[in-house]
């Protein structure tokens, strides 16, 4: 691999342009799963529908928990990208892991979809939110180490304070995967605390991460 292409000038640009058409793709795949209730025999009555309809409402509320939660990993990790001075080597390839990470989303969110009151595919879901989360501490860390953070102080106090969220952030999921082995209902709203913390601090944390 290229050090030097890695470290280039134009290394955030490509980097935020793979990223943003990966997110667009595995934001669109989570809903393709999600499929009108219908019959092969006949059309539904009022009441099947109905009855369908509620049926469809555990896979809804993965898909829209889910989706939050991705977007909000893609306002972090932009956010991120512009707290950083360059690129480097060992930042591309932590992001490359972060993006196949978000690539298996779809897939934990079509099995809870079809066994929502199931451990296991909760397990694997919190477990691959976790990873991502820590994925991207890490690189913040390491930027922050190795001084790699925009020099203006407010920029290092941002970057401090990204570090904070996404500890935080690692706090939630965590617990979300252990509660996950016990009770799938309980797990899933302790995950809802993730959007609901990130758009609180943005609303009252004085800071735009």
């Amino acid at each position: 691999m290229n050090k030097n292409l890695i470290e280039s000038d134009k290394s955030k640009g490509r980097l935020e342009a793979l990223s943003d058409g990966i997110f667009a793709i595995t934001m669109t795949m989570m809903i393709i799963d999600l499929k009108i209730p219908e019959n092969s025999f006949h059309n539904l009555s009022p009441s099947e529908l109905n009855t369908s309809l509620l049926a469809l409402l555990p896979s809804i509320k993965s898909y829209i928990l889910s989706f939050f939660i991705l977007a909000i990993f893609w306002m972090r990790q932009q956010i991120q990208l512009n707290f950083l001075n360059k690129v480097n080597l060992y930042s591309t390839i932590i992001y490359i892991v972060f993006l196949l990470l978000i690539g298996f989303v779809p897939f934990t969110v079509n099995l809870i979809k079809r066994y929502p009151d199931y451990h296991s595919p909760f397990i694997i879901y919190t477990l691959n939110l976790l990873l991502i989360s820590i994925i991207l501490f890490i690189n913040s860390f390491l930027a922050s180490k190795e001084n790699n953070v925009k020099e203006k102080d407010e920029e290092k106090i941002n970057g401090n304070k990204f570090i904070l969220i996404s500890g935080i952030t690692i706090g939630i999921f965590l617990a979300g995967f252990i509660i996950s082995f016990f009770d799938v209902e309980i797990a899933f709203y302790v995950i809802i605390l993730d959007p609901v913390f990130y758009f609180f601090f943005r609303r009252f944390g004085k800071i735009n991460i």
